[in-house]
């Protein structure tokens, strides 16, 4: 392998050998210790070889005096590709110029990444970098990442981890922002209760501020179960209380339908047309010969004719067209259009019903032809969502502390 990688730089010639003995001419070759590889016979008198260049030039004293002849076809290696700009020194040092300067650069960090950035700004992270000496351009051993992650935490109360990696000439920083406690509204600080789940779902994850945890992520939970308990003590004579506060985030499946059909609500044409002359000024419209309203707002426009007023200053246009009414109208409607609205219908319900905050995980859809004609639509949706609902404690029989 070693010997491979040294005549792919140091260089080879691929040669055609030709004449009588071929065998016994290369025996010697082989003896005399000339490095040839790849022999493969072209002709009956006729082979092909790769050697190394000090080869190529010993084969010359085993030529002599034999009924052989041997002919380069092909010079290869770094060496023989360098040889042809012995002439263009200027085109050499170039390149030997931009290897040097791209070896230089390898060494330098050129790109800064920062990833996980929510309150905490990712120009922020950088001016943090700066003022530890680590931007773009600098040298790539004088970045001690090890050490940049507890250096971001140190100086932003709000990273909680963060942890840098360099990849070539790329540092990434990874962040991990710290849990922002809510404020109490005034009023509400002493006031105990406890957190209770609002709907159905799978607990996928559950962070106490204050009082104790009742479920665990994976837990099953129904709707009205406690979460997080706001009585951190109890016994018959004393009850130690606190106001539950956490976010309790849970997998929930939602199922929503609509129909539609039979037939549908569309505009049609009432029968009734106005023709209307428009001004126009790039495109906006100015005038009108009538101002409409009712069936007319939405009506079906058909152009009569159209002008451009060139002997204006300004280009103006006036547009005659045919207006005709529409209104809203009962009528039969394909399979395809009623599921199409049975979906919208179901999607603008699913809308309504998930939180703004909610992440949807999995969502699956299907109509459905009913008997009557009308079409059934079903979507559903896994959502994860916090599902914590906060309730007072009730007073307590025993004494509070």
């Amino acid at each position: 392998m070693l010997t491979g990688i040294w005549n792919s730089v140091a260089g080879y010639v691929i040669i055609e050998i030709k004449g009588k003995g071929l065998e016994r001419f290369l025996n010697r070759a082989i003896q005399g210790g000339v490095e040839i590889w790849r022999v493969r016979r072209t002709g009956t008198a006729t082979v092909t070889a790769r050697v190394s260049v000090a080869g190529f030039y010993a084969l010359h004293t085993l030529v002599r005096g034999q009924n052989i002849r041997v002919r380069i076809l092909e010079k290869r290696g770094l060496i023989m590709r360098l040889s042809k700009f012995r002439f263009r020194k200027v085109l050499l040092y170039g390149w030997v110029i931009v290897l040097a300067l791209l070896v230089a650069a390898s060494r330098r960090i050129w790109f800064i990444e920062v990833d996980g950035c929510d309150t905490v700004q990712e120009a922020e992270v950088i001016a943090l970098l700066d003022e530890m000496e680590v931007r773009v351009g600098a040298r790539r051993t004088a970045v001690p990442t090890s050490q940049l992650g507890n250096a971001l935490m140190a100086s932003d109360p709000r990273i909680a981890w963060a942890g840098a990696k360099l990849y070539g000439v790329t540092l990434r920083v990874s962040l991990q922002e710290a849990e922002t406690i809510p404020e109490l509204p005034s009023g509400e600080a002493g006031t105990p209760a406890s957190i209770y789940a609002a709907k159905d779902g799978v607990i996928t994850s559950i962070t106490v501020y204050d009082g104790k945890a009742k479920v665990h992520a994976g837990d099953a939970v129904l709707a009205g179960q406690e979460l997080i308990t706001g009585v951190l003590r109890s016994d018959e004579e004393h009850t130690l209380l606190t106001r539950a506060r956490g976010k309790v985030t849970a997998k929930v499946l939602y199922r929503l339908e609509a129909t539609a059909g039979p037939t549908l609500v569309k505009l049609a044409d009432t029968g009734e047309t106005h023709e209307s002359t428009r001004l126009g000024l790039f495109g906006w419209e100015l005038l009108s010969t009538s101002f409409v309203s009712g069936a007319w707002e939405d009506a079906r426009e058909e152009p009569l004719h159209s002008y451009a007023l060139t002997n204006c200053f300004l280009p103006l246009t006036a547009e005659h067209v045919r207006l005709y009414a529409l209104a809203e109208r009962e009528s039969a409607a394909t399979q395809e259009e009623l599921a199409q609205a049975a979906l919208q219908k179901a999607e603008r319900a699913m809308a309504k019903a998930l939180p703004q905050d909610a992440r949807i995980l999995s969502k699956e859809s299907g109509t459905v032809l009913l008997e009557n004609g009308a079409v059934r639509a079903t979507i559903l949706v896994t959502a994860e969502e916090n599902i914590g609902e906060t309730k007072e404690i009730k007073e307590p029989n025993g004494e509070q502390d």
